[in-house]
């Protein structure tokens, strides 16, 4: 996947209920089924500069929601910021032992949960 589909994609998980039905459905037609322009068009009865005009209307859009929320900019923050204290975290257990080490590992396992591992 390139960076621009998977961009795309992680605004689409964010934001895509925002969008009309018919944007999500041409949206998930085209990336997530790997249709071509012109297959969506034929199963649309469109032209296929119509489909490329609602995708183009939908990348706009997520991305101006980015633009305006944040929220996956926060995200993405939040996931390295984790990720970060995870390790400091596992460099803790490997130092420690007693209740300390127990605490390490508590902490660990939690930001474990915060990252969704």
């Amino acid at each position: 996947m390139d960076d621009k589909t998977y961009e795309l994609t992680l605004l689409y998980d964010f934001y895509g209920e925002l969008l009309t039905a018919t944007q999500r459905e041409y949206f998930e037609l085209y990336y997530s089924d790997d249709l071509s322009l012109r297959e969506i068009a034929d199963l649309k009865g469109i032209s296929p500069q119509g489909v490329r005009a609602v995708l183009v209307r939908c990348e706009a859009l997520l991305r101006e929601y980015e633009e305006k929320t944040g929220v996956v900019r926060r995200f993405r923050e939040r996931r390295e910021t984790v990720a970060a204290l995870r390790e400091t975290a596992g460099r803790l257990v490997e130092l420690t032992d007693g209740e300390a080490r127990a605490l390490a590992e508590e902490l660990f396992a939690g930001l474990g949960r915060l990252n969704g591992d």
